[in-house]
């Protein structure tokens, strides 16, 4: 897409495009207006009744949980609706998936900045750190994703974990205006998560945003170390766990194998 006609588009852009961090009524307002939303109704229509149960059991004590969150300005550095402990047992029998923001790459990445690809097999690679996370999900056969856009967030991948209707645990890291929404839509379709949202290079508007969805984004975004520390230790418990789970088995399978006396 060419920017110059994306600047004459931008003009016409409702004035709440231009409003920093916008929350969720507004964010709602934009989804409305996007591909995504029909998305959205093609997976509702594909099973309603699982929808709906999980709005009632899931997305409801969200909201009154943001609510009093709210009522008492209590902030966050990051969203999570299941616990490290939990988490990291999802992961370790490799149910559930990352996702990580393209914008998240740093700038000269071999695979390309705009780009789903995430090889992590080029010597760049060694010092990058979604090449790290890249790694340990793999070890874990975890999906990984690297988003790009709407298209890729919401079709590909949340019709991709839909359909496996596996119970799991998501990793996503995203600037906070789209996790206002993320937290309250992904409980719909049966997924815990654990968002975690940029400290550094986010989009502060929805033009902003508009704009990276195109691959115009040349800042490189990121999350605190602290957020990195947890993402990290979450993977290398999961990856003992799953290798402990394995020896048990395996030790089971050799005593049933000896002779008895």
């Amino acid at each position: 897409m060419n920017i110059e006609i994306f600047k004459k588009f931008a003009d016409s852009f409702p004035k709440y495009y231009k409003i920093k961090n916008p929350g969720f009524i507004l964010m709602t307002k934009y989804y409305i207006r996007k591909p995504t939303f029909k998305y959205l109704w093609f997976l509702f229509f594909k099973d309603p009744l699982r929808i709906l149960v999980n709005f009632f059991i899931y997305v409801i004590p969200i909201i009154i949980k943001e609510f009093i969150n709210k009522l008492y300005n209590k902030k966050h550095s990051l969203y999570s609706d299941i616990d490290k402990d939990q988490a990291i047992d999802y992961f370790s029998k490799g149910q559930g998936f990352i996702a990580i923001s393209y914008c998240q790459k740093p700038q000269g990445c071999p695979d390309g900045r705009f780009s789903t690809k995430c090889s992590a097999s080029h010597q760049f690679c060694r010092s990058c750190f979604l090449s790290n996370i890249k790694t340990k999900a793999d070890q874990l056969n975890l999906d990984f994703y690297v988003v790009l856009g709407d298209y890729d967030s919401v079709w590909n991948i949340l019709k991709n974990q839909f359909f496996k209707r596996k119970k799991g645990v998501y990793i996503l890291t995203v600037c906070s205006m789209v996790m206002n929404v993320i937290k309250y839509l992904s409980p719909l379709f049966g997924f815990k998560c654990l968002i975690i949202p940029f400290i550094k290079g986010e989009c502060k508007t929805l033009a902003a945003y508009e704009l990276s969805e195109f691959g115009y984004k040349n800042v490189q975004t990121d999350i605190s170390t602290q957020n990195k520390s947890l993402l990290m230790d979450i993977l290398n418990k999961s990856i003992e766990k799953k290798m402990m789970s394995k020896i048990k088995i395996e030790g089971g399978v050799y005593e049933n194998l000896q002779p008895t006396k």
